[in-house]
């Protein structure tokens, strides 16, 4: 690429500048990742439990002690080569500092002694190499792409260029980043065949998407707790997915991938740490009956019109699915069951789901009028169902496929004993729960999900908790839902692809693992959103990531990582600067990726966190932006430009990778078949 006008800048001169010194802290359901450098110690704040911290992105030769004990206020060594992982477990909430020494390649972990008195932390923007570009015409090398002659057009500012000489010249777009999308002006008439490392994903929490009914904004008696909302129904239902389904489609997507429709527990447990707000399962994680939708979202025709008129736009349809857990025994749900656990208390009103704390309590302290040592637990789920730490249930263990995730019952999926479906959830209006046979509790759990391929024609999975349920589950899962949407089609008189299943294995990056022979076509790829803020900053540093991913999918037949910024359980990547900037050129960077990717609902036009109290992750399910202002209606149309153009070529996501060499500057095409683009980034602008 030869430009009129070029500087290279160099906006950071350090031993470590391709280092990029990085700190993720996690628990067993989510995670955050923060910068680390030497300057000052990194300030975060952490509630009472067990922890993950991962050091990456460590310059240098260094290694670690194989069995290094994690010790507060004590240097702890670092790999320079590969991750380093510490558990630690918090005892007391506060603010805790991580002091990172990049001559000694240590970190320093100690308790502030009191609430720290810094502000809150504001994560800096990347200091990266990268070319700046000035305005005015390129000149971009296409090597061997084009033939001479070859009219091509970029997609970002409408201009029509020849090729000559094996070359272009053009004046990038003003918005764009310097970003150029060149294609065959005059591409091929027949219909693009949809391929599933190409697609593009579109992630949608119902309750927090769009309300198209407030009939049913408050089921079951669900309530609002007239503060912030952190943790309650907010009222998106399938109508109000119905309603936007052509802005989702105009974004270039292929599939959508719903929040679990299944009805929910119908009360609240305690929110945060400090119990201070309700928390019900709005997010659809924490599943009462598998058979029913929770009234909340809808019902059955409305999943059956949203599914027809998705089909219509060329959308497939993801549900989420959950077999690990059920949700948790809340007030409301124990007395429509009848499950005789309850304390009878004068501070419990008529309906128990409307109890609220008083001034010395708080939402945790619900469970005092519980009592959980009663034996009449054994008509809640029994022991033959779940692990919990309950009378007569078997104890949660320590390993991923035996332990209680965040609390929550553990269906006891490896069991080979028949059992039978608890009798409340056989009384349970509207269920479509039988007894069965020689059912085992995977056996129901597997009949209950396929049961909305085979009767909708759900076109996929995304599958929740892949890492805590044993492989042939999740094969037998497959093969079922397979099934299920062949005998949908076949009823239906359609045809279409195979049944697609996506997992979530928490942490898992972009590489072929043994998950992929359990019956899953794609795994979500944790890896992208912590390369993103320095693609964001320059999409050239995008290079070898792209690169990396593009070599593994041509080497791997059956390999598909589905890369994210954004996620329920991690972080808002618009969180991470409030930059409007920032996140175009993550926009950029993410929907031209190799392999699938997956966009939360929001990202496209920079949707802020909400109030969270002291669970941050509860902010990143904020309610959708719908009035845009001048700024998102610029990202948004971006947005849909890339993901357009994506949606037209295959090759973006699923093609052979190849850079293209510049005199300044990158470039690189993609090529799958008769479809082949060139992308070129003309350098940061001043």
């Amino acid at each position: 690429m030869k430009f009129n006008k070029i500087t290279l800048v160099l906006l950071l001169a350090s031993p470590s500048l391709f280092a990029s010194p990085n700190l993720t802290i996690s628990t067993s359901t989510n995670s955050r990742d923060f910068p680390l450098n030497s300057e000052s110690p990194l300030i975060v704040p952490l509630t009472k439990a067990s922890y993950t911290l991962k050091v990456t992105g460590i310059g240098g030769r260094c290694i670690a002690p194989v069995a290094q004990k994690v010790k507060f206020n004590q240097p702890l060594s670092l790999n320079c080569a590969s991750p380093t992982e510490l558990p630690i477990k918090i005892r007391f909430n506060g603010d805790y500092a991580f002091t990172f020494d990049a001559e000694s390649k240590t970190i320093v972990i100690n308790r502030q002694a009191k609430k720290s008195t810094r502000k809150a932390f504001k994560r800096p923007l990347p200091q990266v190499q990268c070319h700046t570009y000035d305005g005015g015409e390129v000149t971009v090398n296409l090597g061997d792409t084009y033939k001479n002659g070859t009219r091509l057009i970029d997609k970002l500012s409408g201009q029509v260029v020849n090729v000559i000489q094996q070359q272009v010249t053009l004046t990038p777009a003003t918005d764009s980043g310097g970003l150029i999308l060149l294609e065959p002006l005059h591409k091929p008439s027949k219909e693009t065949e949809f391929n599933w490392r190409n697609a593009n994903i579109y992630f949608v929490m119902i309750d927090r998407f769009n309300n198209a009914d407030t009939s049913n904004d408050n089921s079951y008696g669900r309530r609002k707790d007239g503060k912030d909302e952190v943790g309650t129904f907010h009222g998106g239902d399938l109508k109000g997915v119905i309603e936007k389904l052509a802005y989702i489609q105009s974004l270039g997507t292929n599939a959508i991938w719903l929040s679990p429709i299944v009805e929910q527990v119908q009360g609240f447990v305690g929110g945060g740490n400090a119990g201070s707000f309700p928390f019900y399962s709005y997010h659809g994680y924490w599943t009462r009956d598998f058979t029913k939708i929770d009234n909340n979202f809808g019902n059955e025709d409305d999943l059956k019109r949203l599914v027809e008129e998705a089909h219509k736009r060329g959308m497939k349809v993801l549900l989420d699915v959950v077999i690990n857990h059920s949700g948790y025994a809340t007030l409301t749900d124990l007395q429509a069951d009848n499950i005789a656990v309850v304390n009878p208390s004068a501070s419990l009103p008529e309906q128990w789901g409307d109890w609220q704390p008083s001034k010395s309590q708080n939402w945790h302290s619900f469970n005092d009028n519980i009592d959980y040592n009663n034996v009449e637990w054994r008509n809640w789920w029994g022991g033959d169902w779940v692990r919990t730490g309950l009378p007569n249930y078997p104890k949660p263990g320590t390993n991923d496929r035996t332990l209680s995730l965040a609390g929550l019952p553990d269906f006891i999926t490896e069991s080979s004993k028949a059992v039978k479906p608890p009798q409340w959830l056989l009384n349970n209006p509207g269920t479509r729960v039988i007894n069965r046979d020689n059912y085992t509790v995977a056996d129901y759990l597997i009949k209950w999900q396929t049961d909305w391929v085979r009767r909708f024609g759900i076109d996929g999975y995304r599958v929740d908790t892949v890492k805590h349920v044993s492989g042939d589950v999740w094969m037998r899962l497959k093969v079922a839902a397979t099934r299920s949407l062949e005998d949908w089609r076949e009823e239906n008189g359609k045809t279409g692809q195979p049944f697609w299943m996506m997992g979530e294995v928490w942490g898992h990056s972009a590489y072929r693992s043994p998950y992929y022979d359990e019956g899953f076509d794609a795994l979500i790829n944790f890896d992208m959103q912590k390369k993103m803020d320095q693609g964001a900053s320059c999409f050239s540093q995008m290079a070898d990531t792209y690169q990396s991913y593009a070599d593994t999918l041509k080497q791997e037949p059956d390999f598909n990582p589905v890369s994210y910024m954004s996620s329920h359980d991690t972080e808002l990547f618009f969180g991470r600067f409030k930059s409007f900037e920032m996140q175009r050129n993550a926009a950029s960077a993410l929907l031209l990726s190799p392999g699938a990717v997956q966009v939360y609902y929001g990202d496209e036009v920079a949707r802020n966190i909400g109030p969270y109290a002291d669970d941050f992750h509860q902010g990143t399910r904020s309610d959708m932006t719908w009035s845009l202002d001048v700024e998102r209606q610029k990202l948004l149309k971006h947005w849909q430009t890339l993901g357009q153009f994506r949606q037209a070529h295959p090759a973006i996501g699923a093609g052979t990778h190849e850079d293209i060499k510049q005199q300044n500057g990158y470039a690189f095409s993609r090529t799958l078949g008769s479809d082949t683009v060139v992308v070129a980034f003309a350098g940061k602008s001043k």
